[in-house]
């Protein structure tokens, strides 16, 4: 292992993009904190704590790469030398790794209706690739030469490490685009099925991403144990795999917005994520539209139906105040009732005065736009 190439220079390059997409994630942090400054604090908590580990991640690769560039510069048999960081930097990728699969799981099991046979293989294949990696991380201390890493044992708890975290990938991915599929099918929503249509590329593309990336690590890992090709490689994951996490909780203000046509969408909080479970945040309108003492309306929106009712009541009272009875006697004799109902918003856009004339009645600007949409 002395050629400079596929030893030091892997290093480099994979060192290099890994802190690019840590720029890009703290990017992604911010972006997080402003527009949700509201959001749970479970998500605050998962965010803030992935952001730190990324930062530390980024520190071990940067003491790794200056260790093997500058104080062990010319000297070409220190590059068979296994540093700590680097040996760190391989549990803290695991845990990076282990956080991003519990949220995926979490929406699973949400979207499974809590069904612990398909989230628990999940979370027990996401924590044994913990325990491989924090053995793998003991033995690179000890051992500190890949030579001795690269035998048998310990090679082989390295290599369970990688295909458990890439078997979690797939697993997870499945599963998210088989119940998206299930949910596109139970809606006859246009605008909904859009947005599920959108999740699932987004779901299809992350999964792809992390899973090619540890994938062509381990292949390198066991086709090329002679070179640091896999460690560039593994480099790179944890970062994709955090900002994956931070890309699905960014993407909920969008996916509301699709799903509300842009128009209600005003929500600091949505449940509404890169996942099956399309749990929107309860909201209640009461609007009250009044002109002249003869008709009122109120519009409320049900949290969990979505479908607007609208009710028209009469305001007009047997009142010798207000001077307005049940039924208004015409000139000719004859009655008309002055109150109705009607589920129609448009039965109430003319107003009755009590001069028997009608006037043209201004709508409220929510329902000179685009009819409300509400979703199965």
């Amino acid at each position: 292992m002395t050629d400079i190439a596929p030893t030091l220079g892997a290093l480099l390059v994979g060192g290099s993009i890994a802190l690019f997409l840590s720029g890009i994630l703290s990017v992604q942090c911010i972006i997080f904190f402003k527009l949700y400054p509201h959001d749970k604090g479970r998500c605050r908590f998962t965010v803030v704590l992935v952001w730190l580990l990324d930062l530390l991640h980024s520190a071990f690769i940067v003491t790794a790469l200056y260790d093997y560039l500058i104080s062990f510069f010319g000297d070409r048999t220190r590059i068979e030398t296994i540093p700590w960081s680097i040996a760190f930097s391989v549990v803290v990728t695991a845990i990076q790794t282990a956080i991003v699969h519990g949220y995926f799981a979490q929406k699973i099991y949400t979207s499974s209706g809590k069904n612990w046979w398909i989230t628990g293989p999940i979370a027990l294949l996401a924590f044994l690739r913990v325990l491989a990696a924090a053995a793998s991380t003991a033995e690179m201390i000890r051992l500190k030469r890949y030579s001795a890493f690269n035998e048998k044992y310990p090679g082989w708890i390295f290599t369970t490490g990688l295909s458990l975290s890439a078997s979690v990938d797939i697993i997870i991915t499945v599963w998210l685009c088989f119940f998206l599929q299930k949910m596109r099918g139970r809606t006859a929503s246009t605008m909904m099925a859009h947005v599920v249509n959108t999740l699932t590329l987004y779901t299809l593309e992350n999964g792809f991403i992390t899973c090619i990336t540890t994938t062509a690590s381990l292949i390198c890992w066991l086709t090329m144990p002679n070179n640091l090709v896999f460690m560039g490689l593994h480099f790179i994951i944890s970062k994709l795999y955090v900002n994956s996490l931070l890309i699905s909780l960014n993407t909920r203000k969008e996916l509301r917005e699709m799903r509300w046509n842009k128009s209600d969408a005003n929500v600091s909080n949505p449940e509404l994520s890169g996942s099956v479970s399309a749990e929107l945040t309860s909201m209640q309108y009461t609007h009250s539209y009044t002109h002249n003492p003869v008709t009122s309306l109120t519009m409320m929106t049900p949290s969990h139906t979505y479908q607007p009712v609208f009710k028209v009541t009469s305001t007009r009272r047997h009142s010798g105040a207000l001077g307005a009875l049940t039924e208004r006697e015409r000139d000719d004799g004859s009655s008309r009732p002055a109150s109705r109902a009607s589920d129609d918003i448009s039965d109430i856009s003319r107003t009755e005065y009590p001069d028997g004339r009608y006037y043209p009645r201004s709508r409220s600007p929510r329902h000179t736009s685009e009819p409300w949409r509400s979703l199965p």
